[in-house]
């Protein structure tokens, strides 16, 4: 496995994976970042932005207000800091932001430029659905087993230290799909009742498990968020 060697800014150095030659600066590990709640939260540069590395997990806004949501997967405490929380679009979308002081929700746009850095075509970029690129998702998973149908390179698998688990999602008071696809929201409206999500599939009979899906979802639903530095 190619390695290359990162230093950080603290002075220490360590190892990542070199995911192709054009990539030799997309990805760097920052310093944590902390929510109204004191929660702290791992973060990541990838192609010049700053991202969390973690799903949010807040319950109040910025200004201290409580969200509407931010549910648990499955009420489960155990799942908190492995999945985080899940919100709907209302709240991703308050104007109170629920991200920590000095950053945001990742926009549409935002997603195109991470998805662009870590290898996806500017023929696919925009396109909705499932974005037919190599393996493109393993390398922000932090975990893709092999399948009886699909051996995936193990040593590109959350090369950019991304982090994205499957939480499932929340749709009324089910929760479904936990372990099977992660949902991300996006800050870009579609329509006045969808706003533009990604997706995520990992479990083992899924085909897409190595693509990414752009797709207008229900707002109502509740998804993972992840926040982008302003």
């Amino acid at each position: 496995m190619n390695m290359k060697l990162l230093v950080l800014a603290s002075g220490l150095t360590m190892t990542t994976p070199s995911i192709s030659s054009n990539s030799v600066e997309s990805y760097r590990e920052h310093q944590v970042a902390q929510d109204i709640d004191g929660n702290r939260y791992k973060t990541v540069e990838i192609g010049g932005q700053v991202w969390l590395a973690e799903n949010l997990i807040t319950t109040r806004f910025q200004d201290g207000s409580d969200v509407s949501t931010g549910c648990i997967p499955k009420d489960d405490e155990a799942n908190l800091l492995l999945y985080g929380r899940l919100y709907n679009w209302d709240d991703v979308a308050d104007e109170r932001s629920i991200c920590p002081a000095g950053w945001r929700v990742a926009s549409d746009d935002d997603w195109k430029a991470l998805e662009l850095a870590i290898g996806i075509s500017p023929q696919q970029v925009d396109a909705e659905g499932w974005r037919r690129e190599d393996d493109i998702a393993i390398t922000i998973k932090k975990s893709q087993p092999d399948s009886l149908f699909k051996t995936f390179d193990q040593t590109k698998v959350n090369a950019y230290q991304f982090n994205a688990t499957p939480a499932g999602v929340k749709v009324g008071n089910w929760y479904i799909t936990q372990g099977v696809y992660t949902e991300f929201w996006t800050s870009s409206s579609a329509s006045n009742k969808k706003s533009y999500a990604r997706t995520l599939a990992y479990s083992w009979w899924n085909a897409h498990k190595g693509e990414i899906r752009r797709a207008q979802l229900n707002k109502e639903y509740m998804f993972s968020v992840r926040c982008i530095k302003i």
